[in-house]
């Protein structure tokens, strides 16, 4: 039984192990595996070594596509948080009107100030702050009223 242990307990050692990549050196030593495992006299065909060839080819384009689309989403992220900073900004001494979407309840004040907090901008009325999002309508503040 001490044998049924052994085999049943490394059946479950893979499920706690890091998930690691595969690499194209891994593709490599499983291709030169089976190039010095094979028949001798049934070696592998052309087209099946090219076919391997154009698999490891695809799947490095695949990862440093991965890579481009991650970078162009940091881009796109960091673009889109300056253009709500700068709208931000924009709003500042402003009057604004913004809504509620869970109560409805309506919302109007001068915009006093900006801050981001858990990645949403937050606009500070003198009385409350609300995310940037509830905003509907905006207009320019009556002459003298600074508040």
């Amino acid at each position: 039984m001490a044998g049924v242990e052994a085999v049943s307990g490394a059946a479950q050692q893979p499920a706690t192990l890091e998930r690691r990549s595969f690499k194209s050196e891994d593709f490599f030593q499983l291709l030169l595996a089976q190039l010095r495992q094979q028949d001798p006299l049934e070696p592998v065909k052309n087209t099946e070594f090219i076919a391997h060839l154009a698999q490891l080819n695809a799947l490095e384009q695949l990862k440093n596509l991965n890579g481009y689309f991650e970078q162009l989403l940091a881009m796109q992220q960091t673009e889109g948080y300056r253009n709500e900073l700068g709208f931000s900004a924009g709003l500042l001494g402003r009057l604004v009107e913004a809504r509620n979407p869970e109560t409805g309840d309506v919302i109007k004040g001068m915009v006093l100030g900006f801050y981001r907090k858990d990645g949403v901008i937050w606009l500070q009325l003198e009385q409350m702050a609300f995310p940037l999002g509830w905003v509907e309508k905006v207009a320019v503040a009556p002459e003298g009223d600074s508040r």
